[in-house]
Order: structure tokens, then sequence, then C-alpha cells
């Protein structure tokens, strides 16, 4: 399993390199990098075993992370917009093929396993997109060829994985504000009488 110390971090030039393309069917070298970055996100998401192995929690990781320049990343969440809906995708030469017009941002900022640093200002995302590319199932042990639509937060993991194999952090598309894009989802205000 990948630990703190392989996230590659801002700076390395690795996370500027445009990503080549996976050769399809995988090898084992390379399905065992996909293992690694589905059983990071998966694993990052339970409070003991991020205590356990020191790591931070993340929604998404991509190969370029842990210093390979390979089309393919792994991402695992629960719509927490859509009745905590749960995808759980291991994507390998993926090409998003259409985008929404219409933008949107997470209201609070992105985050990134690679970016070390606080960070103030929004990220516009396309609110839907479709692509396709290999999608594997770990369960069934099987690669199979996918169109998939994904719109709100899924879109939004989505597009800042996929930029990561462009050489593309969230940091290069950052705004301080966005007046003209409709946030994913308002967020509260502390009220200040409590």
């Amino acid at each position: 399993m990948f630990l703190n110390k392989d996230i590659v971090k801002e700076g390395n030039q690795i996370l500027r390199n445009v990503s080549k393309e996976v050769q399809i069917p995988l090898s084992s070298s390379d399905l065992e990098l996909l293992s690694g970055l589905h059983e990071y996100v998966v694993v990052s998401q339970i409070d003991d075993l991020v205590k356990k192995y020191k790591i931070r929690p993340g929604v998404g990781i991509a190969a370029p992370q842990v210093g390979q320049n390979k089309r393919m990343f792994a991402v695992e969440f629960n719509d927490f917009l859509d009745n905590n809906k749960h995808y759980s995708l291991s994507v390998v030469n993926p090409k998003i093929i259409s985008r929404s017009k219409e933008l949107t941002y997470l209201p609070g900022g992105e985050g990134c396993l690679s970016v070390d640093r606080e960070t103030t200002g929004v990220t516009p995302r396309n609110y839907r997109i479709i692509a396709k590319g290999y999608f594997y199932d770990f369960i069934n042990k099987k690669l199979q060829f996918k169109t998939i639509e994904l719109e709100g937060y899924p879109a939004v993991v989505f597009q800042h994985e996929y930029d990561h194999l462009d050489g593309i952090l969230f940091t290069d598309k950052m705004y301080d504000e966005l007046p003209n894009v409709t946030p994913l989802f308002e967020l509260e205000e502390a009220n200040e009488d409590e």
C-alpha cells in the first residue's frame, strides 16, 4: 500500500508531465499500480487505518501522484449530495468526451494529496461530463471498456484526477471567486448568536 512518503508533492516535475497511455491488457505491474491506488483511497477513508498508517484521507489518487506518469487513477467516495450514492472507480486511459457548458465549483475549495499547503480560492469544473475508458472491477477482476456520465460532485472528483494525467493541479485553475458560476452547494454560515 502507498503511504504518505510515497505521495509526490507539489513542485516535483512528475506532477507536471503529461502521462502516457497504458497498454491493454494490463501488465501485472500496471495492475499492481492500479490496485495500490485503489487500496489507498479505500484505506484512507477508514479513520482507524488513517491513524495507524499516518496517511491523509482522500477521495482520489492518480498514478503521477505516486511517481508513475501513466494514465490511470482511482476514486472512492459517497456523493453527499445524492443520498450518499457510492462511487468506486479505478480508471485506465480515460478520455472526457463531452463537457457541459454549465460550470460549478466546490465552495470550500478543493484539496489534493500532493498539495500540502492551505489554499484559498475555488476551481471551476464542468457540472456534467461524459467519459470513456477502461474501468477495473476488483470484485470480478475484470477490465471493461465503458462510457459513463457523471454530474455534480462525482464529475468534479473525476475532473480533478483527470487533470493530474495532463500535468495540471487544481491550483493552476483556481480563482479567488467565481461570481457568475453556481457553487455545487451552499456553505452554511456560522450563526454569530450561538
